[in-house]
């Protein structure tokens, strides 16, 4: 009997430990999802514009070939909303769609990811900045070389959020988890409270008085992936609750961008 009893407990107690190692190990799925289908995106995107600036290398000197590939490059888009040939003086030469023409002939030349692609000759995706067509943006640019020279660049402009937002949104609905994604320096690109996006979380005073908040941040910041938790509002309401939280990281051309989850507990 005594051996009946011993046994049973060695049961229980193996179940508690599995159950706990099961805690241990949980991690969203949807964070791996999501980082798969922004790479998918991605890929396509600059699989476009690398075979575009290889075919324009011959064609540097004919503006109506390069509006041309400008246009078919804005025809296949998904989420970009302009397209642009950038001179090497740094110079907006050619746009497509014809709704940003105005902006041609605008000299970018110090933004920084313009420096950085034609000083590296490697392509670049920037942080989130304010662009010369009035709002606040992100960058793909793929540089054009030719034997060591480089003769100008393809720029794909896009807003952030409609990448994100199309992938989570459908993901998030009727769910009592949520996800919102900061790049690396703490301005939050995707949330599904939108006054939140633009924010920093390091500089704006929403979060100041949320310690918690700040240094969870801070860890998701430095770190590629982990888990935490922390205080804030509730998504849309002004009722604050503890989250927890799971993060990972997506990464391109060394831009990272952090996608997290949160479960209020």
């Amino acid at each position: 009997m005594k051996t009946l009893v011993i046994l049973s407990m060695i049961v229980i107690i193996l179940g508690f430990a599995a159950c706990k190692q099961n805690d241990n190990t949980f991690f969203p799925e949807q964070l791996a999802n999501l980082n798969t289908e922004l790479s998918a995106s991605f890929d396509s995107l600059n699989t476009d514009l690398s075979t575009s600036a290889v075919n324009l290398v011959s064609k540097i000197d004919d503006t109506a070939a390069i509006r041309a590939r400008m246009k078919a490059l804005f025809a296949q888009t998904t989420f970009v909303v302009e397209f642009s040939y950038v001179n090497p003086q740094g110079i907006m030469q050619i746009i497509e769609p014809p709704v940003y023409y105005p902006t041609q002939g605008t000299d970018i030349s110090q933004q920084s990811h313009i420096i950085q692609t034609f000083q590296t000759k490697l392509p670049v995706l920037s942080k989130s900045f304010y662009a010369v067509e009035n709002f606040y943006a992100a960058v793909d640019i793929h540089p054009i070389v030719n034997n060591g020279e480089v003769l100008g660049g393809i720029t794909a402009l896009f807003l952030p959020e409609t990448i994100l937002g199309r992938l989570i949104r459908p993901v998030v609905e009727n769910q009592v988890f949520e996800m919102w994604i900061m790049e690396k320096g703490g301005k939050v690109l995707y949330d599904q409270d939108a006054d939140e996006i633009g924010r920093n979380l390091f500089t704006d005073s929403l979060y100041t008085d949320f310690t918690e908040l700040l240094a969870a941040a801070e860890k998701i910041d430095t770190e590629v992936s982990g888990e935490t938790t922390y205080s804030f509002y509730q998504t849309g309401t002004t009722n604050k609750v503890v989250k927890k939280t799971y993060w990972s990281t997506f990464e391109m051309y060394g831009t990272e961008w952090k996608l997290i989850w949160v479960k209020p507990e």
